[in-house]
């Protein structure tokens, strides 16, 4: 594995029970992210996007292939530890936020940074509040507030961790274009600046072509690739 390849996955497989039958999710996906690279996943809903998203995080065990981090087999690892690593090296943006209703978002925003033990001061999180526009939101719970904002609130929380590899499933999905515009700067930023690696999945190709690469998945499939560089 190249110095500079952060994670890969190899003929990977997933296939799920759907009734009598398997439908196969992934269908032999072969995919290298580089360290402080920001790549796109694009496809239709259902093309696979969100399953490989969660098989390289770690949160589905594939059918067959392989997943390596760091040169570390990922998905041979036993339960405790892939949530051990996961929590240390990936941050996850979930379409549907995830945030804890019994935190309110100052407590969301540190929750990831505390599991990892990553010291983290106030003031870092309330400058990530205030880049994401949610400054003011700090001590609501997440049921007071609106979809956009729980998705920022979201994204704070995972960016806050510092993760190495940040998996991101529509992060824009929630918010209007201008707030759409101004997660992508931020996303960008953290790739250029932390060298933090980003993989989103994403139906717009628009902030799909701001990224380094974009890959199209279809029926489980890699169909194509394009580099942004």
């Amino acid at each position: 594995m190249s110095d500079d390849i952060l994670a890969e996955t190899r003929s990977l497989t997933v296939d799920f029970l759907n009734g009598p039958d398997f439908l196969r999710a992934l269908d032999g996906v072969d995919l290298t992210i580089h360290k402080g690279e920001f790549v796109s996943l694009v496809g239709v809903s259902g093309s696979g996007k969100t399953t490989l998203l969660n098989a390289i995080g770690g949160l589905i065990v594939p059918t067959s292939g392989s997943i390596i981090f760091n040169s570390i087999r990922f998905d041979s690892m036993s339960e405790e530890e892939r949530t051990i690593f996961r929590r240390n090296h990936i941050g996850f943006i979930f379409q549907n936020f995830n945030l804890i209703p019994s935190l309110n978002i100052f407590q969301n925003i540190c929750f990831s940074a505390q599991l990892s033990q990553k010291p983290i001061t106030a003031q870092q999180v309330e400058k990530i509040a205030q880049q994401l526009g949610i400054e003011d939101k700090l001590s609501r719970m997440p049921a007071e507030l609106s979809g956009g904002q729980q998705q920022r609130a979201a994204i704070a929380r995972a960016m806050l961790a510092r993760p190495s590899l940040l998996l991101a499933d529509e992060p824009t999905g929630s918010l209007d274009s201008l707030n759409g515009k101004s997660i992508m700067q931020l996303l960008r930023k953290a790739v250029s600046e932390n060298n933090m690696s980003v993989l989103m999945a994403t139906h717009n190709e628009e902030f799909a072509s701001q990224t380094d690469r974009m890959i199209h998945i279809e029926d489980g499939k890699i169909i194509a690739e394009e580099s942004r560089k």
